[in-house]
């Protein structure tokens, strides 16, 4: 007899598509937007008021894990899995290359997206470090020219602030914290200095190019098993290296984005489906986006849990609350003149 699941059960993430201020701002333009099918997803659904939470937080929620796992070693995962393979109960700390650019007594931090890392430029950089720290007996492993990592063999006692909560901001309060914190900022210190007079730096200069003068690291953490829920009949359709990771350390399958619902085959079993996000703040680009929303996903996921090819669906779209449907809730008519931003 088989365990397969016989449900079909979609889990869909919009991160911000229906952020609660966005959608205020914009109330005298959506007036104009009717997008019936999210209008009738919206309506009928019931909601599910909670917390708001970091990315990778709500990603462990979602796909029902127990508690957030360390985004480290679920990046590692991804990005390098046969290191992670070989030792998979190790500590792991996520290390990214940055310039730092001194703002009155403080330092902002721009992260590596702003600074067009080459893949010589970070190799050069890396193995730089690994040379001076050598005697410290650490070293970066390489696994994109703007994400590096490091393997501790056992836990330290380091409570870091993650990449995107200091991006373009003073790093004054963010340092490193905890018993390890004071090698960290020596780590730190001597880093800038090393990065400072490399010959990547000195050509980056004579070119008017942004400096990738330090480091920081983030998302310390080692995974143990009873963090971890197994989901071996579960699905992650997504580009992003930590929802990747999270499947491969849940033992669930994980496919690379979607662009519309019609591109996903409706398996048995729970599947998360994450979309890209949109990260400009124009209302018009934001409003296409809606729209596009509407044809690719609002309307034929209405078609398919209409006619019972799903059986649930819980849509998370970056409002204070999730969205959970059922071909039963769809029933509930009186809910049908209620336009869909009165629901976020």
């Amino acid at each position: 007899m088989s365990n397969l699941p016989s449900s079909v059960a979609l889990t869909l993430w919009a991160p911000n598509l229906l952020e609660p201020s966005r959608v205020h701002a914009a109330k005298e333009a959506l007036k104009q937007r009717k997008l019936p099918a999210l209008n009738i997803l919206l309506a009928r659904a019931g909601r599910h008021y909670h917390q708001s939470r970091a990315f990778e937080a709500q990603a462990c929620y979602l796909f029902h894990q127990p508690q957030p796992l360390p985004s480290a070693p679920l990046l590692a995962a991804a990005l390098l899995p046969d290191s992670f393979s070989q030792d998979s109960n190790a500590f792991w700390i996520a290390v990214n290359p940055v310039q730092m650019l001194p703002d009155r007594d403080t330092l902002l931090l721009f992260p590596p997206e702003e600074l067009a890392i080459r893949e010589p430029e970070s190799l050069a950089l890396l193995q730089a470090f690994n040379q001076h720290f050598a005697q410290d007996k650490i070293a970066l492993l390489y696994a994109q020219p703007e994400q590096w990592f490091m393997q501790i063999a056992q836990p330290i006692d380091l409570q870091s602030t993650p990449l995107n909560q200091v991006a373009y901001q003073a790093v004054t309060h963010a340092y490193p914290r905890g018993n390890a914190a004071p090698y960290w900022r020596k780590l730190l210190n001597e880093s800038q200095m090393l990065f400072y007079r490399h010959p990547v730096n000195e050509q980056r200069r004579q070119l008017a190019q942004p400096e990738i003068n330090s480091i920081w690291p983030w998302g310390e953490g080692r995974l143990a098993s009873a963090q971890i829920h197994l989901r071996s009949q579960a699905r992650i359709y997504s580009d992003n290296p930590y929802l990747q990771g999270l499947a491969k350390v849940t033992s669930a399958q994980a496919f690379a984005r979607l662009s519309r619902f019609a591109e996903w085959y409706q398996p048995a079993g729970h599947s998360l489906i994450h979309l890209a996000e949109s990260k400009s703040l124009e209302l018009e680009t934001w409003l296409v986006s809606l729209e596009q929303f509407e044809k690719d996903w609002a309307q034929p996921l209405l078609e398919a849990l209409s006619a019972g090819q799903i059986d649930s669906v819980l849509l998370d779209l970056g409002a204070s609350h999730s969205y959970y449907l059922t071909k039963a809730k769809l029933k509930r008519f009186w809910r049908w003149s209620r336009h869909w931003s009165k629901c976020v």
